[in-house]
């Protein structure tokens, strides 16, 4: 099946599933997958001419390596390891999607990506290190992100005390520290964070890298309850809010926040801008 830009669908025999293949700026990427829902996060990235995070991802040739925190089935991070060859360090909790990221890290190295490119945690992302029980909310099928790591509590939308739970198992958790710092994983130059409420918690675990400030931009999804901590947090260490996405307009929700590193403020909103022209023909 040909997709309106250009991309195609196909059945993978040595995968034994099937894959999309999208155009992404000079290149492509190629991504698997197992349900309607992956299907659809693949295609309609990049369709959507305010998406910050579609835009950052193609702005950032300054990349070296990518924290995808929260990756679901990856593919943000295969782009922008099509893009700019860079390292991607995927952080994720749910099994099936794990899956979907170790087929797509197949896919890129048939596409000259390198194994050694591709990091892949299955963990959660917390201020400590720690192993407890994952809440499926979904059926564990691929395309979930409905799951809760422990504190049932500490998510958006007043928490997940009262939602069913269709299976569990049991995980580690990770910080964003001990990732470089403890496991020896390169050191991120970029990081990208979708965790559903979690974010908090995500920039605790990460005292260490925001004081470095080798992180040159993070792109963080905040939800409700978590803006000012965020704000506190990237701001005493030197970063600019220099950019947001409002996933609802209307509602207080969840709200992408670009924060780049102080020095960097005017080349990444001279990138941001050109990117954004050049993607979308000046809409933004």
């Amino acid at each position: 099946m040909r997709l309106s830009e250009g991309g195609n669908t196909r059945f993978d025999p040595e995968l034994l599933c099937r894959v999309v293949r999208k155009p992404i700026g000079d290149t492509y990427f190629e991504a698997t997958y197992r349900s309607y829902r992956e299907f659809r996060r693949i295609v309609n990235f990049g369709r959507n001419p305010d998406d910050l995070v579609f835009i950052w991802l193609n702005a950032i040739s300054d990349c070296e390596t990518l924290y995808d925190i929260g990756a679901a089935n990856g593919h943000e991070g295969l782009a922008a390891n099509a893009l700019h060859k860079c390292n991607i360090v995927y952080v994720e909790l749910f099994t099936p999607s794990i899956d979907s990221i170790l087929k797509g890290t197949v896919l890129a190295q048939r596409r000259g990506a390198t194994a050694d490119q591709f990091e892949v945690i299955a963990a959660g992302c917390d201020r400590e290190e720690r192993y407890a029980k994952v809440l499926l909310h979904q059926p564990p099928v691929p395309g979930g992100t409905h799951n809760t790591f422990a504190n049932v509590d500490a998510y958006c939308r007043g928490g997940r005390a009262n939602e069913r739970v269709w299976a569990s198992q049991w995980s580690p958790s990770v910080t964003i520290d001990s990732l470089h710092g403890k496991h020896r994983l390169p050191k991120p130059t970029h990081v990208k964070i979708d965790i559903d409420g979690f974010e908090d918690r995500a920039i605790e675990g990460a005292s260490k890298t925001l004081k470095s400030r080798y992180v040159k931009s993070w792109i963080i999804e905040v939800n409700p309850g978590r803006s000012e901590m965020i704000a506190d947090a990237m701001t005493r260490n030197g970063y600019k809010d220099i950019a947001q996405f409002v996933h609802y307009p209307g509602f207080d929700d969840a709200v992408d926040h670009l924060y780049v590193r102080d020095d960097l403020v005017a080349d990444y909103k001279s990138r941001l801008a050109e990117t954004s022209r050049r993607l979308f023909g000046g809409k933004n």
